[in-house]
């Protein structure tokens, strides 16, 4: 992805931020940001006046970062616009995270729409995997979530912008199927086989466009993991996963806030004709 080519320009940015953040593990918040706006641009990310953060595409599903308690403000531009406080750079947004508490920001919905939805993510539990569905795609109705030859639903009418609560599996390969709650034949969205490990806690994120086309992404799935439980010796594991692509690291926890101020982006006409225009 574009955004794990940016990392060097992303740690440059950060490091400004480093020194006015002493962080310490009982005083952090873990926070990740979702961009799942189907017709959003891509999007660049100031916090202080600088640019910190490039180009950020649909789909792009950060890792955690330890966030310092507290409420931070940051700025977001329509990428390629000059950056200046003005209709191509509609939000100044304060957010707020609790010590000790793990959150995904995700904006979702068409620009015209555009919303940040937070949600606080959970734990592992040792020798379980544990999964659950967010559903992110304004356009696309109710839905049940079933086994591929449809004889168990695992999760069922989970209607947007709702997540479920998370599930204990076995560890193994799950194959699974998204399908209009209202009748089951009709299944827009197949992620394919999942590889659950026993001690890790997975979300699975339903983003884009049920219609897609024109300018507008369609319907896909992002998945994330939300925890790892640590090994025998103690020594901490770092949450990772296929869709997570920016280092880790103290100093970049600013950066990441301002993708979730999206949320704002259909505010502005001249925002959207950046849009139109890329």
């Amino acid at each position: 992805m574009r955004i794990t080519r940016l990392a060097g320009l992303v740690a440059a940015g950060a490091f400004l931020l480093t020194a006015a953040l002493p962080v310490s593990a009982a005083d952090t918040a873990m926070v990740r940001v979702l961009h799942g706006s189907p017709d959003a641009p891509n999007v660049d990310v100031y916090a202080n006046g600088s640019k910190i953060l490039t180009d950020v595409p649909f789909g792009a599903l950060s890792k955690y970062l330890a966030v310092p308690a507290a409420t931070y403000k940051v700025r977001v531009c329509a990428a390629g616009t000059d950056g200046k406080v003005d209709a191509n750079c509609p939000i100044i947004a304060d957010l707020a995270f609790a010590a000790g508490k793990k959150y995904t920001i995700a904006a979702s919905g068409l620009v015209a729409q555009i919303k940040a939805n937070v949600f606080v993510d959970g734990n592992a539990m040792d020798g379980k995997a544990k999964v659950r569905v967010v559903h992110l795609s304004a356009d696309t109705p109710a839905v049940d979530v079933l086994t591929q030859d449809g004889s168990t639903k695992v999760f069922e009418n989970l209607s947007y912008p709702d997540a479920t609560g998370y599930l204990a599996l076995a560890p193994g390969s799950y194959d699974l199927k998204v399908c209009a709650h209202a009748d089951n034949t009709v299944c827009p969205l197949d992620p394919g086989a999942l590889d659950l490990a026993g001690g890790t806690a997975y979300t699975v994120f339903a983003i884009g466009s049920l219609k897609g086309g024109d300018g507008v992404k369609g319907l896909t799935a992002v998945v994330g993991v939300d925890g790892m439980a640590a090994p025998a010796t103690d020594t901490a594991v770092a949450p990772t996963g296929p869709t997570n692509d920016t280092p880790n690291g103290t100093g970049l926890a600013v950066l990441l806030l301002g993708v979730a101020a999206v949320a704002g982006l259909g505010a502005s006409r001249r925002f959207a004709k950046a849009r139109a225009a890329r």
